[in-house]
């Protein structure tokens, strides 16, 4: 619960602790959490929450005199919250999700207490002539001017510094990994029989369907298969859902295919492009004539990506760690109630998988995950992003950090894409999000990359 407290909403409950304790209470009472705000909201807000015209030490007199206490102060020793104590922090975090905030701020404390008329906490604020109408009021004012601030814009959204050559990195990559060129081959042996010159996503798919796989046996079980992909192909008699405004050595949808294809190894942690990723890549294209098969084959529907995912991670000891990592970085993103997945939230997951090179690293360096999360809200900002999981999109820096990551495991002849890569290519994107956050929690990128060579025992990633 408290890690979504801001620092001042936090210190409003430890000074309730605290007083709590001096005064040798055995419980924390909402009268606690009263002297906490009254502490923290000072000036213009105790002003407009007439918290100002409180004598704290005559509350503090009330509070002694209305709670029964021990005798000896209970300095250092934990006080469980009283029933009351936490009926105030259960509609502290119903408010909160009223504003869809994914912080809780000393506001939502307050709006608790003077919505909670049973508590002890009210009672003694009706003692001081307290003016609940007009301080909810004046909540509900600067709240509603809080919800109205621009929509939210990621710091990475909109990146200059990236330029278009990674886009031909990525078609570069397509015809010199040596996993594709069999198939590509194949794919285009057949377009004779179709009297067709350019590479379109159906002869691409017939060569996947071609030989056995993991991929090919997880489809027959939804019904695609050689034959009722070749049954549903002659119903086409022509290529409009292939072709643009220029012709290709591929059809614009098949190289959008391919480079989906290539983006979707990154995600799953590969090294190299195998056919499970060209299958992934039409269904994220979500056009085309193979795409339009495998719909009506499938019944397809929007979590069948997910599914195909997680059969082919079946059996394995544990699933990859770079797509366990993104499945993380996504949970953060929801959790903080955004929808662009930028570094900070790649870091996030990082720190949140705890068992890879990478967390070991971050660990020892002193970076929780507790203190990443509230530094990428300081970074970002705090402001909700509308959409479901499934609009849910990743960064120009997002995506560069991941091809980084790639490019570094591939260099180094490793099969897939470890933690220690992605946080060694955090290091080479230097003024992205989440090289500030380290930076700002006290590290460096020299104390990254020695970390990651000590965890490694020195080999070089």
């Amino acid at each position: 619960m408290f890690e979504k407290f801001t620092q001042k909403a936090l210190d409003i409950v430890v000074n309730a602790q605290i007083e709590a304790g001096n005064s040798g209470a055995d419980k924390v009472y909402s009268e606690h959490f009263l002297i906490g705000l009254v502490n923290s909201l000072k000036g213009v807000q105790g002003r407009l929450l007439g918290l100002n015209e409180i004598n704290i030490d005559e509350l503090k007199q009330k509070i002694d005199n209305k709670i029964e206490l021990k005798k000896e102060p209970k300095n250092g020793e934990f006080i469980p919250f009283s029933t009351s104590a936490r009926e105030i922090l259960e509609k502290t975090m119903e408010i909160s999700r009223l504003y869809n905030n994914s912080l809780v701020i000393p506001y939502y404390i307050a709006l608790a207490i003077f919505n909670s008329k049973n508590s002890g906490a009210y009672e003694i604020l009706k003692e001081f002539n307290f003016d609940e109408e007009k301080a909810i009021s004046n909540i509900q004012g600067l709240l509603s001017k809080k919800k109205k601030k621009k929509q939210f814009k990621h710091p990475e959204e909109d990146d200059k510094t990236l330029k278009q050559d990674n886009f031909f990195k990525k078609v570069d990559t397509i015809f010199t990994e040596n996993n594709l060129s069999k198939l590509l081959s194949s794919a285009k042996a057949k377009l004779s029989t179709y009297g067709y010159e350019i590479l379109g996503t159906e002869q691409i798919i017939e060569s996947v369907l071609d030989e056995e796989t993991d991929i090919t046996k997880i489809l027959a079980k939804y019904g695609i298969t050689k034959e009722s992909f070749d049954e549903k192909l002659k119903n086409f008699s022509n290529r409009e859902e292939e072709y643009g405004e220029r012709q290709i050595i591929f059809t614009p949808n098949a190289f959008r295919v391919m480079l989906n294809a290539v983006e979707a190894a990154k995600e799953m942690g590969s090294v190299e492009i195998k056919p499970e990723h060209i299958i992934m890549g039409v269904l994220k294209a979500k056009t085309g004539i193979a795409y339009k098969i495998i719909k009506e084959l499938t019944g397809y529907k929007t979590d069948f990506i997910d599914q195909l995912t997680k059969e082919l991670n079946t059996g394995a000891k544990t699933m990859p760690e770079t797509l366990a990592i993104l499945r993380l970085a996504k949970a953060e993103a929801k959790n903080l109630n955004k929808t662009t997945i930028g570094t900070e939230m790649i870091l996030l997951g990082i720190l949140a998988y705890k068992n890879g090179v990478a967390a070991e690293v971050l660990d020892k360096l002193g970076i929780t995950l507790k203190d990443a999360r509230r530094e990428a809200l300081n970074l970002i900002g705090d402001d909700v992003e509308e959409g479901s999981e499934a609009s849910m999109k990743y960064t120009k820096k997002g995506k560069n950090l991941l091809e980084i990551a790639y490019e570094v495991a591939k260099n180094h002849g490793k099969e897939k894409i470890m933690s220690e890569h992605i946080l060694y290519a955090i290091t080479k994107l230097t003024d992205c999000v989440a090289m500030k956050i380290l930076e700002n929690l006290g590290t460096d990128t020299l104390e990254i990359k020695q970390g990651i060579l000590v965890e490694l025992k020195n080999i070089q990633i």
